[in-house]
């Protein structure tokens, strides 16, 4: 079968239909999430929409190349739908959602179906489960579950609690990870904490997450039968079967560093190589009557066996929709334009959960598959090699950079580092993954009814520890990882526009292309000098962090800070990198500090301050025995700061204090870090 696949891309492809009602799908999104509008009025404007679109449809004369008033209303109807897909789709506005329902200042009798498994912490194991019952109320809603050692959790159970449901703390310093924000956009608003004295598992429910969970765990079991390692077995569960959550932060570093975390989520490299083995597995049938529809049919429903078993994640069922298009036109001839097969699927996708917008998985997939698509040609053009060998090196490593250039403003801005010898390890790895991942299946069936032949088994085993020793091997060349890069929305956003145009340039030379690179350059150097300018503020902070005194002085691009046995540097880095810092310095912890016209008293467990110096704020660290109302007397604060070294007994009891002498009380466990500016 040849089919010719067009990959040719100049500036009309903007006018593509599916790429112009998809825009207007995505500016509905964005409407509907930063700004909701009310579920009556949404759908009152989708109907007036869709009548209007209906009347211009039949009274627009068909010989009018591009009617006006029909296109116009067919992007405003679709930005409706936009606005409407997360009116629905956001949980909290459901009739019957849990929110609605319990009384969340006193303890409630709940019903949760549990059903997703999640990383766990040192103290928790962690789940998402759907509260089906509230005080003998019908619900519906998720919620964070964290599950102590007290109590046996698995997927499908179905748990009596008495709960009282919190909300998932928001970032209490700088530049903190938003775990609020982000569990929020994947509908989960609250979270409780069970044990063996408030929880009881009543119940088993048949779900597919949990027929899911029970084939991995069979597979498991009969694994470490054979006496495999766990980090092995880590290794295999996420790159075969999508779980991470066993993954140790090692491991996992050592992936990031090397340029390779990609192939330990299943995303669209997995499933299109899966594919790519299942057209050749399946190729002889295509060559009989109707064998291309029976081939297609077969592919898409393997494709999503295989997503079910690995656990309808968001990157899986990502990628299994997408090349499910792919093979459906791949196989009824009609790939005329990759784009719009690409963007169809993006369509389908964001109707099913709009808020895939902000997966960072959806963003950097479909950048890095834009990208192949767009940019792989203009490599082939560059060098065409006449050996086979050289052909095969050159397509993997043209694959690589492209993808590489589509992704590598995302990967600056979420996690501000970037693996120098990336294409190193893909151009090993990549071509590799393949026979990795056709034995690791094979294994997994034999795994899966109890039984793997023995050769297959140290054969697999074996390339996997492969696998890591040249992982691992790459990644000690810490020389060549650039971490801690300072990079914003700004520099985002300029550096796309940047690679756009070079490419563009790359593409056809002409005048026009050559000043859309110097205009883009012109931005990207905008974006540092506004960078350059927000960054000579200067702060005095009081961080919040556990068992620990940090206290810091932002000058500039300077920054100098006090901490106390400080075990975590996460706050500390992710304030430095984040507000462009250059010098960085520790000093011991004083007593007083001097901030612009403000006077800061230091009292830890030393407890010493003079009656004579009248500070404007007292910050309270370390658990001093101190009589604060005798304090407050004495010095007369503006503010008291609490921060989070101290027994919360003493909390209480000052906040209280706080209260009866009427003076304001910053408490950074509750309010966050203390930020003078």
């Amino acid at each position: 079968m040849t089919l010719r696949l067009s990959v040719t891309l100049s500036m009309k492809w903007l006018n593509f239909t599916i790429i112009k009602l998809t825009c207007c799908l995505i500016s509905g999104i964005l409407i509907g999430i930063y700004y909701p509008i009310d579920c009556n009025a949404v759908l009152t404007s989708v109907g007036i929409g869709l009548v209007c679109w209906i009347v211009f449809y039949l009274f627009t004369d068909r010989k009018v190349k591009q009617p006006v008033l029909l296109g116009i209303t067919t992007y405003m109807l679709m930005i409706s739908v936009g606005v409407l897909v997360v009116t629905f789709h956001t949980h909290k506005n459901h009739k019957n959602h849990y929110s609605k329902v319990i009384d969340f200042s006193i303890t409630q009798d709940v019903k949760i179906h549990v059903f997703k498994t999640l990383k766990p912490t040192k103290f928790h194991q962690k789940f998402l489960g759907k509260i089906i019952v509230a005080d003998s109320n019908v619900t519906t809603g998720v919620v964070l579950i964290n599950v102590d050692s007290t109590q046996t959790v698995d997927i499908d159970n179905v748990l009596y609690a008495t709960i009282k449901p919190t909300e998932i703390k928001k970032p209490l310093n700088p530049h903190q990870f938003d775990y609020n924000a982000y569990m929020k956009r994947q509908q989960v608003y609250h979270q409780v904490y069970l044990n063996a004295k408030n929880s009881l598992v009543i119940t088993q429910k048949q779900s597919l997450f949990g027929k899911a969970n029970d084939i991995r765990t069979r597979i498991n079991k009969t694994l470490e039968n054979h006496s495999i390692s766990e980090k092995n077995l880590s290794i295999i569960n996420a790159l075969l079967l999508g779980q991470r959550q066993e993954v140790s932060k090692d491991t996992y570093k050592s992936f990031t560093s090397s340029g390779a975390v990609h192939i330990l989520a299943i995303s669209g490299l997995h499933i299109g190589l899966l594919l790519l083995m299942l057209s050749i597995l399946f190729k002889p049938i295509t060559y009989f009557k109707h064998g291309k529809i029976i081939v297609s049919i077969t592919i898409v429903m393997l494709l999503w066996t295989y997503a079910f078993i690995v656990g309808l994640s968001a990157s899986v069922v990502r990628a299994v929709t997408m090349f499910s298009l792919f093979t459906i036109a791949l196989y009824s001839n009609r790939i005329s334009n990759t784009y719009n097969t690409l963007v169809i699927s993006a369509f389908l996708l964001l109707l099913w959960n709009p808020y895939y917008i902000f997966d960072i998985g959806f963003q950097m997939s479909y950048s890095a598959v834009f990208a192949i698509i767009w940019i792989k040609p203009s490599f082939d053009n560059l060098w065409q090699p006449k050996l086979y060998i050289g052909r095969k090196f050159w397509d993997v490593l043209s694959v690589t950079l492209s993808a590489q250039l589509g992704i590598l403003p995302l990967s600056l801005f979420y996690f501000h580092q970037f693996p120098g010898l990336f294409f190193i390890s893909n151009m090993v790895i990549i071509p590799l993954l393949g026979f990795l991942l056709g034995l690791g299946i094979i294994t997994l069936i034999f795994a899966y009814f109890g039984w793997i032949p023995d050769l297959l088994f140290q054969l697999f085993n074996q390339c996997i520890t492969w696998l890591l020793s040249f992982v691992e091997f790459i990644s000690t060349h810490e020389d060549f990882v650039f971490s801690e890069l300072p990079f914003n929305t700004w520099n985002l956003i300029t550096s796309f526009l940047f690679i756009i145009s070079v490419i563009l340039f790359w593409k056809a030379q002409s005048f026009k292309r050559l000043m859309y690179v110097l205009l883009s350059i012109v931005c990207v150097q905008l974006a540092f000098i506004r960078n350059d300018w927000h960054s000579q503020s200067e702060e005095f902070i009081v961080f919040n962090q556990y068992k620990t005194t940090f206290i810091g002085q932002k000058l500039g691009r300077n920054f100098r800070f006090s901490a106390e046995q400080l075990k975590y540097n996460t706050s500390l880095d992710a304030y430095v990198v984040n507000e462009f810092i250059t010098s960085v310095k520790q000093d011991s912890i004083k007593n007083v500090y001097k901030f612009k016209e403000k006077n800061i008293l230091i009292v830890d467990q030393k407890e010493i301050y003079s009656t004579s110096f009248k500070p404007d704020i007292v910050v309270l660290t370390a658990s001093p025995k101190v009589n604060l109302e005798r304090l407050i007397s004495v010095v007369s604060p503006e503010l008291i700061v609490i921060d989070n070294n101290n027994y919360k007994s003493y909390v209480s009891r000052w906040k209280e204090t706080c209260l009866q002498n009427q003076i304001p009380v910053h408490i950074t466990n509750e309010k966050g870090a203390y930020l003078l500016q």
